[in-house]
Parts: structure tokens; C-alpha cells; sequence
């Protein structure tokens, strides 16, 4: 090791590398770690605002579905109304038969209609009753209201009951209507929906009704179930290691919380016990607002002692009158941050001491050679031309070393053998010049292969390039600091993995692109025809390239012809074909929207790919189907790619026994259109 330190070269190299790589560890941990520390906690923060988000949506959604259970539970009851109304219009229906067949007289059936009509009672003490247009219950169950004269009777809100009935009746023949009455044998006053009826054979209207408490009796049930199952879905959730989320209604009333001894009480007599300020007018007005209430309390561990930093994020959900509310305390949050950095830290002394001893072997590996190699150069410069390294090594030490003595051999020969030399040298330069003709034919094949090749390494680049741009979006970026350096340096980094995957991507479809166009030449194409179905069909392509379009907030819309029949084709090749021309449409539009249509046309199903964009000179519409030929060569801009696309469409439909061509005009747009013969009939 002596030897080794009194080397100028390995001095200068080994700390010079040992300098770099301390600054490089010293600058990663200021750059990161507190970074990542602070990141971790804000993903705490953001965790535990996020499961109070989740319980809040999950009371919206009990909400939602209770005001749907209370609509489906009135609905039931108004179909229970018209069921039972429509038994007694059949009894009406009958005697007015028997009375139009003369068995009865017409005062002797609406007599027995309305005698038994009083004596109709179901449900929770519920009936029916009978009314004359003048308002008056001619039927009644209870005997104080038969007869009864209800043209100016109002209930406890000051509207009309009857007569409004009467009206509607006569006038739409049915409907419903809501007043305040009491139930049968009761004197309490509730609201009450009736369902009433024309007669006019007998000149009456009927209705019966149902109280809405019943209704409220069986939404309250299924509320409390919700409820529970709530309570039992809060009991379980924890923020950090003792958070938790709990509600209260408006009246300060704890409706669910974790500790049995709190749920059931009022937070109206609940104190900060640092500011003594009460409690629930400080929740109710951090309602919604990100900051949350930060304030003191007291520890499990440490009980009494309301040192301890909490914070508490609160939402108001308005169907109910709820607050949902989160409690947490701040170093809970902290934690992970503290224990992450904690092991960056361990991390980084370990990598630093291996990385030093890596870097000691690897400069002593480097320069002992280059020692050995330096001596051997001396003693050639001294004029020893029969000095030679004696190293043996299979990498780019070992070719300088080989490459030195056979220069040093060469050198010796020459000196020798000069005129022998010139000449074996001017036959080694005509050999070369031979094999450079040979050049041009292996080109070919080169072409013809190098392309499949390359897809293998491509899709493993562009799988690679995503999971690494996923792992960052996921984990590191979003735990990155919020300060301008670092996050100019995320943008930077992300800017270069998209361009990554971009142009991996844009590679792997040139080289697609060669491939087939190579294939299709050959006719070494796969074909699978089959009977395929248009719309199925441009669905998938519309599948596929939505996302071209929502990144340029452009309109995919579709016009495809109802009942069209099934067309023979590759299925596979004719979605390439869309896929081509309606990426092609989304490249050159700018705004608005693309229409993509299919029709029949006589025994072809015509495509249409319509945009909006910069549009093709007449005098170039004939060649954007030519290999190599780019569509943006009329244009402003230049797009990227092989010019094979559309040549490789018009193969594709060609091949299938239809034809593809393009209707366009500068800055009025373009309409690509291509035909399929239909599937032959069995």
C-alpha cells in the first residue's frame, strides 16, 4: 500500500474520486433528506386528510342512498294508494253495471258504495273516504266527520283539504295531495298524503291516504342501520398510531366516536384546556379549510399534561348536519419521517465506507497496470525495441498493453523490413478496399434484419422507461420539497423521462413501421380474415387513441350508420389502420373536434376520419400515400417518423380489396376515407 500512495497517479485519482464522492453523499443529503423528511410528513398529513375525505364521501354516499330509499319507500306506498283505490273503482265500476242493467236503481248503488266504503280499514288505522263536489264527506269511518261539510275546513297550516281534492279530481281525474291530519282514535296532527279519485258515475270522489311518519318510521330504521355500520367502519380507522375520526351534528351532539365514554354527550361544555375557549364553535369554524385547528392536549402516555401538539381537520356535510371531524397528534405524523431519515442516513455511511474501499481496488487495478506498462514505454524510448509488457488481461488495459508490443514488434519489423513492410501493407489496403465493396450487400441484409432485432431491447426501453417515470410520479417526486430548486430539478427529471419514454415509444413505431412496410413488400404478412363487426370495430380504435385527444382537449365523436352488416377483414390490421389516420387527425388539430363515421356503401362499409386541422395542398393529396412521404412536408410544421404510415394503410386496404383516399385543402381541414368489402353471405 506504501508503494501505492508514493504513485502521483493514483494519489491524483483515488482522492480525487474519495473527494467527489463524499461532496456527491454530502450534497444528497442536504438535497434530500430533508426534503424527504418533510415529504414524508406532508404524506402523513395528506393520509390522514385524506381518510377524513373517504369517511366524508362515505356519508354522502349513505345520504344519497337513504334519500333514494325514502323516494323508493314514498313510490312503493303511492302505488299501495292507487292499488287500493282502483279495488274500490271496480266495486264502483260494477254497481254502475248493474244499475245501467236495471237490477238497481242509481240511489240504491251509490247507497251500498258508500256504506261500504265506511266500513274499508287497512294498514295502520288508514280508510277510505267519499266526497261530494260540494265538499261534504258523504263517507267516513269516523262518524263525527260523516257527513261532514269540508268546503271551508282547513288544516293546521291554514290550507284547504277537500276542495282542492274535488277540483283536481274533476278536473284531471286523479292525483295526489298533502295536508296536515289525525289518524283515527288520535288527536296529534301529521302530514298526511292522499291519493283521490273521480267517480262520475256517482258523482263522488274518493281517496285514501297515508300518514308520512310511517314512511319516516321505516327510513329512520334503515338510517340507524347506516349509521351503525358507520360506527363500526370508525371504530376501526386510525390516523398514524392513535388518531381517529369521530361526528357531531350542528346541536354540538357527539353522534360517533371511539371512546364510549364521549359518544352520546354534548361538546357545548367542552374547553381547550390551555386558552379555556371552548371547543365546538373553534371545530365549526375550521370547517372545510385545510389548516385544520392545531391546539393542546394531553397523552396516553402522558396523561394530565396538555403539552402535547394536536391537530384536528374538520368537514360539514349539510344533508345531515354532520361534522366529520379527525383528531391526530402532530409528532404521530412526524414519526415516519423521523425513522425514514434515520435510515438514510445509516444507509449513506455504509454506501460511503464500502464506496471508498471499491474505489481503492478499482484505482490500484488501474494504475498497477499502467505502472508496469510506463516502465516497458521507458525502456522502448531507451532504445530496447526487444521490450515488451509482459501483461496478460482481457480488458482495454490488456488490448493497450497487446496493441504496445505488437506496435513495438511492428515498429522493430519495420525498421528491419522496411521495403517488405510497404509493400505487404499496399496488399492489406487493396484487401481492405475489396471488403469495402462487399459493404453495400450487407446493408441490405442488415436493413432486413436490424429492425426486428431491435424490437426485443425497444419494448424492454419503453417497459423500463414507464416503471421507472411510474416509481418517481409515485414514490419520489411527490416527496420532493416545494422550494424553486428542487423543483425545477423534478420538472428537469421529469421532462427528461417523458422525453424518454416519448422517443422510445416514437422508435418502437418506426421501427414497427419498417418492419411491416418490409413485410407487406414481401408479401411475408400475416393475414387472419374474418367477419367483423364496423361499430366493434371503431370502438376499439376510439378506445385506444382517447387519451391523443383529451391531451389536446380535443372531441372524439362518432356517426356510425345503425344495422351495419359485418365486413371480412384482419381485424387487427384494419384497427392499425384507424389507429394511423385518427393519430394523424389529433397530430394536426389544434382545437375543436374529429369525426369518425362509418357507412354502407352498395358491398363496402366506407370509414371516415374528419378534422379539423391545417389541411393538405390539392396538389400533394395523391402523394401522402407514397413511402417515406410525410404529410407534414406541405405543411408549417414537420412531423416525426418514417413516411410509412400511410403508405402502409393504403397496403393494408388495398390487401382487403377496398381503396383509400384523402379530401383536404389548406387550412380547411382533411377527410381520409377508406373502404371494406362486406362479409359474403352463407
Amino acid at each position: 500500500m506504501g508503494n501505492l500512495f508514493k504513485s502521483r497517479l493514483f494519489v491524483r485519482v483515488f482522492f480525487t474520486t474519495i473527494t467527489s464522492i463524499v461532496l456527491l453523499f454530502g450534497a444528497m443529503y442536504l438535497l434530500s433528506v430533508p426534503f424527504i423528511q418533510s415529504g414524508v410528513a406532508e404524506i402523513e398529513t395528506q393520509s390522514a386528510q385524506t381518510v377524513l375525505n373517504e369517511v366524508y364521501e362515505t356519508v354522502s354516499q349513505i345520504h344519497g342512498e337513504l334519500e333514494s330509499s325514502r323516494q323508493s319507500l314514498l313510490l312503493a306506498r303511492k302505488q299501495e294508494l292507487r292499488h287500493i283505490i282502483a279495488v274500490v273503482e271496480s266495486r264502483a265500476t260494477w254497481l254502475d253495471q248493474q244499475v245501467r242493467a236495471g237490477k238497481l236503481s242509481r240511489q240504491q248503488a251509490k247507497h251500498m258504495l258508500l256504506d261500504e266504503l265506511r266500513h274499508i280499514q287497512y294498514g295502520h288505522s288508514d280508510y277510505v273516504w267519499a266526497s261530494d263536489y260540494r265538499s261534504v264527506l258523504v263517507s267516513h269511518p269516523d262518524p263525527k266527520l260523516n257527513n261532514a261539510d269540508f268546503s271551508q275546513r282547513r288544516d293546521v297550516r291554514g290550507n284547504l283539504i277537500v276542495p282542492p281534492m274535488v277540483a283536481g279530481a274533476r278536473a284531471a281525474g286523479e292525483g295526489f295531495y298533502s295536508y296536515w291530519w289525525r289518524r283515527l282514535g288520535e288527536e296529534k296532527k301529521i302530514e298526511k298524503l292522499t291519493y283521490y279519485k273521480h267517480l262520475p258515475a256517482f258523482e263522488l270522489v274518493i281517496g285514501t291516504g297515508v300518514y308520512l311518519d310511517d314512511i319516516e318510521e321505516a327510513f329512520n330504521a334503515k338510517r340507524t342501520v347506516a349509521i351503525e355500520a358507520l360506527r363500526q367502519r370508525l371504530n376501526v380507522t386510525r390516523l398514524a398510531k392513535t388518531g381517529y375520526v369521530y361526528i357531531f351534528d350542528g346541536h354540538a351532539h357527539v353522534l360517533i366516536h371511539p371512546n364510549a365514554n364521549i359518544e352520546g354527550k354534548s361538546l357545548s361544555g367542552q374547553f381547550d384546556p390551555v386558552t379555556r375557549k371552548p371547543i365546538f364553535p373553534m371545530l365549526v369554524a375550521v370547517a372545510d379549510k385545510k389548516e385544520g385547528l392545531r391546539y393542546k392536549w394531553d397523552s396516553p402516555a402522558d396523561p394530565g399534561h396538555y403539552v402535547h401538539d394536536k391537530i384536528s381537520w374538520v368537514r360539514y356535510f349539510s344533508g345531515f348536519d354532520w361534522y366529520i371531524a379527525s383528531s391526530v397528534y402532530v409528532n404521530e405524523l412526524d414519526e415516519s419521517a423521523r425513522i425514514l431519515r434515520n435510515r438514510v442516513l445509516t444507509v449513506f455511511a455504509l454506501t460511503l465506507l464500502f464506496s471508498i474501499a471499491l474505489v481503492y481496488l478499482f484505482v490500484k487495478r488501474l494504475v498497477d497496470p499502467l505502472k508496469q506498462l510506463s516502465d516497458t514505454a521507458l525502456r522502448v524510448e531507451n532504445g530496447d525495441l526487444d521490450a515488451r509488457c509482459a501483461l496478460q488481461r482481457d480488458d482495454e488495459i490488456g488490448v493497450v498493453a497487446t496493441a504496445f508490443n505488437g506496435m513495438v514488434g511492428r515498429l522493430q519489423a519495420s525498421i528491419r523490413h522496411l521495403d517488405a513492410r510497404v509493400s505487404e501493407r499496399t496488399a492489406e489496403l487493396e484487401k481492405a478496399n475489396e471488403e469495402l465493396k462487399q459493404l453495400d450487400q450487407l446493408k441490405s441484409d442488415f436493413l432486413s434484419t436490424v429492425s426486428h432485432e431491435l424490437r426485443t431491447p425497444m419494448t424492454s426501453i419503453v417497459g423500463f422507461a414507464k416503471l421507472v417515470k411510474k416509481k418517481l410520479e409515485e414514490i419520489v417526486f411527490p416527496n420532493a420539497a416545494a422550494d424553486d430548486k428542487t423543483t425545477r430539478a423534478v420538472s428537469q427529471a421529469r421532462g427528461n423521462l417523458d422525453i424518454i419514454v416519448s422517443e422510445s415509444e416514437r422508435l418502437t413505431l418506426l421501427v414497427n413501421d419498417v418492419l411491416d412496410s418490409a413485410k407487406l413488400d414481401a408479401g411475408k404478412m400475416e393475414w387472419h380474415f374474418a367477419p367483423l363487426a364496423p361499430a366493434r370495430l371503431m370502438e376499439r380504435a376510439v378506445a385506444v387513441t382517447a387519451t391523443l385527444a383529451e391531451q389536446k382537449e380535443l372531441t372524439l365523436s362518432q356517426e356510425i350508420e345503425p344495422d351495419l352488416p359485418e365486413m371480412n377483414g384482419d381485424e387487427r390490421r384494419l384497427l392499425q389502420v384507424l389507429i394511423n389516420l385518427i393519430s394523424n387527425a389529433v397530430k394536426f388539430t389544434d382545437h375543436g373536434r374529429i369525426i369518425l363515421s362509418a357507412a354502407r356503401q352498395d358491398q363496402f362499409i366506407v370509414f371516415s376520419i374528419q378534422d379539423g386541422g391545417i389541411g393538405i395542398a390539392e396538389e400533394n393529396l395523391d402523394k401522402v400515400f407514397d413511402k417515406f412521404r410525410q404529410i407534414g412536408d406541405t405543411l408549417t410544421d414537420k412531423p416525426h417518423g418514417t413516411g410509412l404510415g400511410l403508405s402502409i394503410c393504403r397496403q393494408i386496404v388495398k390487401h382487403h380489396g377496398g381503396r383509400i383516399w384523402v379530401e383536404s385543402g389548406l387550412g380547411k381541414g382533411s377527410v381520409f376515407r377508406f373502404t371494406i368489402p362486406l362479409a359474403l353471405s352463407s
